[in-house]
C-alpha cells in the first residue's frame, strides 16, 4: 500500500466519521424532541414546553449540516455518473465487429485500412476516445511515425479523460517526445504527471522517469522503458 493509498483511506475514515457523529447527534435531538412532545401532548408528568422547544431548535440546527452533506452527496454522485456516462456509457462493453475487422486489416499488414476504419466507427462513437490511443498506437508500431503517434495523444488528451486515462496517454507522449528528441516537451509533460497525476500508476513511473533524467545513476527506469510496461 502506497502513500497515496494510506493518505485516501485516512480521508474516507474521516469522513465516514463525521457522517457517524452528526447523524448520531440528529437521532438523538430527534429522540428527545418526540419525548418531550409526547410528554407535552399527554400533559405527562414532567412535562416541559421549553424542553421541547430547546430540543426541536437543536435538532433544526443539528439536521442543516447532515442535509447539506447529503445534498453534496447526491450531486456529486449524479455528476460522477453523468460524466463516467458520457466518457464510457456510449462505448460499447461488447464485441464490436469493425473493431475486430480492424485487427484483422493491421495483422494482414494493412494498417492505414485499420486506421481508416476506426476513425469512421469514431464518427458514428465519438465518446470512445480510448480508441484514439489504439490508432496512435498503430501509428507507432505498425507505421514507425512518431510524430502521427504524438498528434494522436495530443488530440486524446485535450478530452476531459479520468485521471488513469489522461495519465497513461500523457506517459506515452512523453515517450515519444523523448523519442522525436523533444526533450523540453517530455520534461513537462512528466513533470505535470508527477505533480498533478501522482496519484496514479502512470503519474508514479513518470516520477520515476525525472528520478532517471535528473540522477541518470540511480535504480529508476527511463520513461520509454516505463511506458513499454503499461
Amino acid at each position: 500500500m502506497d502513500e497515496w493509498d494510506v493518505q485516501s483511506g485516512m480521508k474516507g475514515i474521516a469522513k465516514m466519521a463525521t457522517y457517524s457523529v452528526i447523524f448520531a447527534l440528529v437521532a438523538a435531538f430527534a429522540y428527545w424532541y418526540a419525548h418531550e412532545h409526547n410528554l407535552v401532548a399527554h400533559q405527562g408528568g414532567g412535562a416541559s414546553k421549553s424542553r421541547m422547544l430547546v430540543s426541536l431548535g437543536l435538532l433544526v440546527v443539528s439536521s442543516i449540516p447532515f442535509l447539506v452533506l447529503c445534498v453534496f452527496e447526491i450531486r456529486k454522485f449524479v455528476t460522477s455518473g453523468a460524466e463516467r456516462w458520457i466518457l464510457q456509457g456510449a462505448a460499447s462493453t461488447g464485441p464490436i465487429a469493425e473493431l475486430e475487422e480492424a485487427e484483422k486489416l493491421r495483422a494482414a499488414g494493412r494498417p492505414l485500412d485499420a486506421i481508416g476504419l476506426i476513425r469512421e466507427y469514431l464518427q458514428t462513437h465519438p465518446y470512445d476516445l480510448q480508441l484514439m490511443a489504439r490508432i496512435a498506437e498503430i501509428y507507432r508500431y505498425d507505421l514507425n511515425n512518431d510524430l502521427a503517434a504524438a498528434l494522436e495523444y495530443e488530440e486524446l488528451l485535450k478530452h476531459r479523460l479520468p485521471d488513469d486515462q489522461w495519465a497513461w496517454a500523457a506517459l506515452h507522449l512523453a515517450k515519444l517526445y523523448g523519442r522525436r528528441a523533444e526533450l523540453d516537451k517530455s520534461l513537462v509533460l512528466l513533470e505535470r504527471l508527477d505533480t498533478k497525476y501522482g496519484h496514479t500508476v502512470a503519474g508514479r513511473r513518470a516520477k520515476k522517469a525525472l528520478e532517471q533524467v535528473r540522477n541518470p545513476g540511480g535504480e529508476a527506469g527511463d520513461v520509454e522503458k516505463e511506458s513499454e510496461e503499461s
